[in-house]
């Protein structure tokens, strides 16, 4: 119960107290962590004037970390200057402490509510709390400096509605700084290659990457969706050096045919690269022979095959120069345990040129051998067969030149961009098949010869690709933005049914140059590579 030890003549029969701390411009404390500000205190109700110092103590746990997120915050504040001109018992207060941040807004923290005497040779003094207090986003790197700017005490007096009052402490010096949270630097994320894209079993890829940990690396294959993970299907001989990976790693010789992600693990980061294994088709077994060879429509044609699938079913027909089977001519042949097997087909169309034998409906398992109808064509025609194998290319880039420019800048106080052209990459994909590719680049950190520095995130491209004529994959030009030293895309071609050609690949460059930037002559190293 409110107990005032003398009457007071107020329209509400009772007197609150209230404090609030403001923030006044000024050069911050050195000190971060106690400050000590000159305060003017108010109060609404009975008009009270007073003026006095108050210190407040903060400390953040932790003090570095990410951004946004949250931390704990301790407030120790000592006795407040505000004063009544008369004894007041058992009063509820709620402090309510907000600080201005450096890098912009504000944030509240709330303390817990508690009972205390107030009068004119008795202060208040908040009790220590701890709370959560929310960090803002903010770039890695970045020191948020909290400042004090209100210091408030809702006034609870007992049987009548909270808050009673409110009262204020503007700061009008002594302040600063009273605790700084620094957003830590992201890690930055390993990088993983793997090349060729395509190997058959037992065949080796070269991998390498960057931004590494230190310790052995280990090696697994993972199915395409990077599941079901297996060590024992590949093995690796791989090394880390100042974060740099690079070795080999081998396909197993009992892999099959499929789309795989090469997994690579180190410490506790792991990276996946695709991996497409694929085994050398072998020159078709299978064999025919026809007896006889020519005849008139009716003939019987004795089949002899060979090379075939033990035990297989073997599809037998004779068909014409439009690979167009005379589906009801069409016999069943059952291979030997040898891969042999004879059938007797009748040829019922006049423009029967072949016998085929196969062991799929598609006819991609299958043999052929040419049967010519008497009287088509003409006696006196002979026939030969032509046959020629088209070996695929590679996939190149070229480059018309090492060297890029900069446009110069001279420093006036604020930030300013050099820019440039990358010059022309041109990508040759003479492999044939179905496979696409990907195009990216790579900077580094811009230094010059006294130690100044400019952030490989600094440098930005707008990548641009212009195909050549009939060119079949569909390739496109990568999103603009910075490049980093994780990479970006330049330029890249899906797979599809068909994929080749010749494209010339260009972007705009542009480093943000920092308004207080070291003068110098600045340079760094842009690596391009295509996968």
């Amino acid at each position: 119960m409110f107990k005032p030890r003398k009457k007071v003549v107020a329209s509400l029969g009772v007197a609150m107290i209230a404090g609030t701390a403001g923030l006044v411009a000024g050069a911050p404390a050195a000190y971060a962590g106690s400050v000590n500000p000159d305060l003017v205190c108010t109060e609404p109700i009975l008009n009270w004037n007073k003026t006095g110092k108050q210190t407040f103590d903060a400390t953040l746990t932790p003090d570095t970390g990410s951004a946004p997120g949250t931390v704990k915050i301790k407030i120790d504040a000592g006795e407040n200057p505000l004063r009544p001109d008369y004894d007041f018992e058992n009063i509820g207060f709620i402090g309510k402490y907000t600080f201005t941040l450096s890098t912009g807004g504000e944030v509240t923290v709330v303390a817990p509510e508690f009972t205390a005497n107030i009068g004119p040779n008795t202060g208040i003094n908040p009790p220590e709390f701890t709370a959560d207090l929310a960090i803002p986003q903010a770039a890695p790197g970045t020191k948020i400096d909290l400042t004090l700017k209100t210091f408030a005490l809702d006034v609870n007096v007992p049987d009548l509605p909270p808050p009673t009052t409110t009262a204020t402490c503007e700061v009008t010096g002594s302040n600063g700084v009273i605790a700084s949270y620094t957003v830590a630097n992201a890690p930055q994320e390993p990088t993983l290659t793997s090349t060729p894209g395509q190997v058959k079993p037992g065949g080796a890829l070269t991998v390498a990457g960057t931004n590494w940990p230190a310790g052995t690396p280990t090696v697994e294959l993972c199915d395409a969706s990077g599941n079901a993970c297996d060590a024992t299907k590949v093995t690796g001989a791989l090394t880390v050096t100042d974060g740099a990976l690079a070795g080999t790693a081998t396909i197993g010789a009992a892999v099959a045919d499929g789309s795989y992600q090469l997994k690579v693990t180190v410490g506790g980061k792991s990276k996946t690269s695709n991996v497409t294994v694929k085994a050398d088709v072998p020159s078709n077994p299978r064999k025919l022979t026809l007896n006889p060879t020519h005849g008139p429509v009716g003939t019987e044609v004795t089949v002899n095959g060979e090379g075939y699938t033990p035990d297989a079913s073997v599809y037998v027909v004779p068909t014409n120069a439009a690979q167009q089977p005379d589906v009801p001519g069409l016999v069943v042949a059952k291979a030997g345990a040898d891969g042999k097997f004879t059938a007797k087909v009748k040829v019922n169309k006049a423009d029967t040129t072949l016998i085929a034998a196969s062991e799929d409906t598609a006819g991609t398992l299958s043999a052929g051998a040419p049967f010519t109808v008497d009287g088509n064509p003409p006696a006196g025609t002979l026939k030969q067969d032509l046959t020629g194998t088209i070996a695929g290319g590679a996939l190149t880039i070229s480059q018309e030149n090492g060297g890029i420019k900069l446009s110069d800048v001279t420093l006036n106080g604020t930030e300013q961009n050099m820019t440039g052209a990358l010059n022309t990459v041109t990508v040759k994909d003479y492999r044939g098949g179905a496979t696409g590719w990907t195009l990216t680049g790579a900077v580094t950190d811009f230094s010059n010869n006294a130690g100044g520095t400019i952030p490989a995130e600094k440098f930005s491209w707008t990548p641009k690709l212009t195909p050549g004529e009939g060119s079949p994959s569909q390739a496109v030009a990568g999103s603009a933005g910075p490049i980093g030293k994780t990479g970006a895309t330049l330029a890249s071609a899906p797979n599809a049914d068909v994929t080749g050609g010749t494209f010339q690949a260009d972007a705009g460059l542009s480093l943000a140059v920092p308004a207080y930037q070291a003068p110098g002559n600045y340079s760094a190293t842009l690596t391009l590579s295509i996968s």
